[in-house]
């Protein structure tokens, strides 16, 4: 705790490689520069321990047309990492007892439909709410996702049709269901979402390149996207992945955000457990997923966090909560480096081998 108090006092500034990389960050170094080619979009990454950067580095270009590279400062759309926003929202409103996680979504949403009286809350944050997953829509990226809309109009189809399942009994991926937890947050807060995610959580944690993706924002340092080729990003409207993916960051905000969340500086840690805990359905089968926070166990140590993919932006952004490891992974090219879940786990392997080393000498 008092290292994660004492990170959050210096300027993100301070996150600096050593000028001589030790042992451990040329290892680092080494795996993700096999992913990624000089020349074409790749990656800023960091990777942290006990709140002390091992390894803060840009691989491959920012801007292949202009030849810019990537610079661990610059700005990327993290995709559905935006859920950790998401879900810390809520989770800072439960603290409040402003929300109650077993209530129904209609005690906040009064237009819910009849069929979501059995939804809470928490089968939202879990993706077993059984509400239809809009974005699965046929066309629905080739289409609807390319115009603007507002939240409102994000959600009110599925408002119109049946259940996919009985509320917390499957596991199934959902965009909308978030998008109707930033509704929740607006209702109850009163105020708009990115708002709301920046007056409690930017604000107070000084981040000040983590925010709303809007296209409508200039953001200062933000990367350019790329289909495999390169070729140029999807156009899509930003409008669309609001609080299931419309949010931009950069490395060291989100590991800031990470290291603040897990030390309780945000949610109480007694939320935070909850989030960190894999949801269980009646079948007695965990699925790896907690509140807002994907879960999985590496080497015996538990891993919490989230990955995103949109616009041709990857994201991965995890912590081994019993280590003290954090990596951060922003890729601005589909299909040009490889899995980032698979990449993080690589680097947070490569980190706790070296600290068993350390152990056993």
């Amino acid at each position: 705790m008092k290292r994660l108090a004492l990170l959050l006092c210096f300027p993100l500034a301070a996150m600096a490689a050593p000028a001589e990389p030790p042992p451990l960050a040329q290892s680092l170094d080494s795996i993700i520069a096999s992913h990624f080619q000089p020349g074409l979009p790749g990656v800023a990454a960091l990777v942290i321990k006990d709140g002390k950067p091992l390894l803060r580095k840009g691989y491959g270009m920012a801007n292949v047309e202009l030849g810019v590279p990537i610079q661990p400062e610059h700005v990327f759309r993290i995709g559905s990492t935006t859920k950790l926003f998401t879900a810390t929202a809520i989770m800072l409103l439960v603290d409040e007892g402003k929300i109650a996680l077993d209530a129904p979504v209609s005690r906040y949403l009064p237009q819910a439909p009849k069929q979501w009286s059995k939804v809470t809350i928490k089968h939202l944050l879990t993706h077993t709410s059984g509400i239809p997953n809009l974005s699965m829509d046929s066309g629905y990226w080739r289409t609807t996702a390319r115009l603007e809309h507002t939240l409102d109009e994000l959600v009110a189809p599925a408002r119109q049709r049946p259940l996919l399942s009985a509320p917390g009994t499957v596991f199934a991926y959902n965009n909308t269901g978030y998008h109707l937890l930033g509704q929740i947050v607006e209702r109850v807060a009163g105020q708009e979402f990115y708002a709301f995610i920046d007056n409690r959580i930017c604000r107070p944690l000084g981040l000040q390149h983590t925010g709303s993706g809007d296209d409508k924002i200039f953001h200062p340092g933000l990367v350019t996207g790329y289909q495999a080729g390169p070729k140029p990003a999807w156009l899509l409207a930003n409008s669309n992945l609001h609080a299931a993916g419309g949010m931009v960051s950069t490395v060291d905000e989100l590991a800031v955000f990470m290291l603040a969340l897990q030390g309780g500086k945000l949610v109480s840690p007694a939320n935070v457990k909850r989030m960190n805990t894999s949801y269980v359905l009646p079948s007695g089968k965990a699925t790896g997923y907690g509140l807002g926070e994907w879960v999985r166990t590496v080497n015996g140590k538990h891993l919490v966090g989230h990955g995103g993919y949109i616009f041709n932006f990857y994201s991965q952004l995890e912590m081994d909560v019993d280590s003290g490891i954090v990596t951060v992974t922003l890729h601005n090219g589909d299909r040009l480096g490889g899995d980032n879940e698979e990449l993080s786990k690589r680097l947070i392997v490569a980190v706790q081998s070296e600290q068993a080393a350390d152990l056993v000498q």
